[in-house]
């Protein structure tokens, strides 16, 4: 494990800048350590103080608390947790786990904090980290579904909490519409809010499909999407499936 030393800037940086940041879940150990890399970042103290770092390279491990580990307390199933790159007034950087996607509790001597992913341990019963591949802001992961044969006729909300975290601001997946047993035309809409950022699907099948589109929606409530049918179509139920998203 490589550390990056900083060095304190003069002008105000911006917190969370970075580059060549990359994510993934630790290929020896991954139900339980993530390893965090990047080029350089701009860390802040939350005051008019910023930190610049050079390369980094740390794992973070859920079953450990302090640098490198979980901030505090214990892990809990089936959360996100946010991931961190800290460092004190000498440079010195690490990682850190927290639930907090906004101040988590550094640990003593360390005053310095970038936010850059989460992780999601919803593996297993709630126990092991799910995969994910992070390059930048953009995040690969398993897809899941978040919506199953849904039939609202009206925007109505998908709770995505187990396949966004809260701070996704666009969602990457599948929509689908199961036309029934006669097939016929479908149309279904999937959007940002109840009338903001729609995805529009519609097509026609003579016999028992599913028509099913990609889409990339910005994230507007967190961890939340809406959708609908058109009551008058072919298209009985609709599903939603999360395989990525950006922060």
């Amino acid at each position: 494990m490589s550390l990056g030393k900083g060095e304190p800037m003069n002008d105000n940086g911006i917190r969370d800048c970075v580059r060549g940041l990359v994510i993934t879940n630790n290929p020896a150990s991954p139900d339980h350590k993530m390893n965090i890399q990047a080029a350089e970042i701009v860390l802040e103290d939350g005051g008019p103080g910023s930190l610049r770092t050079g390369a980094v390279s740390v794992t973070v491990d859920i079953t450990v608390n302090g640098p490198n580990g979980l901030d505090t307390g214990h892990e809990s199933p089936n959360q996100w947790y946010y991931l961190w790159l800290i460092a004190g007034h000498s440079g010195t950087a690490a990682g850190l786990l927290s639930l907090s996607p906004d101040s988590p509790a550094l640990p003593p001597g360390y005053s310095y904090k970038a936010f850059v992913g989460a992780a999601g341990n919803f593996e297993n019963g709630g126990n092991d980290f799910s995969p994910i591949h992070q390059i930048g802001r953009a995040v690969a992961r398993n897809a899941v579904a978040v919506l199953n044969s849904g039939t609202a006729t009206v925007p109505t909300a998908i709770d995505c909490s187990g396949a966004l975290p809260k701070t996704a601001i666009k969602a990457i997946g599948d929509f689908t519409l199961n036309l029934g047993p006669g097939g016929g035309r479908g149309e279904g809409w999937l959007r940002s809010g109840p009338n903001q950022g729609t995805v529009g699907l519609a097509g026609y099948l003579n016999t028992p499909e599913y028509l099913t589109a990609p889409f990339s929606l910005p994230v507007i409530q967190p961890q939340t999407l809406y959708y609908n049918r058109s009551a008058a179509s072919s298209a009985q139920s609709v599903t939603v499936s999360i395989s990525g998203f950006e922060f």
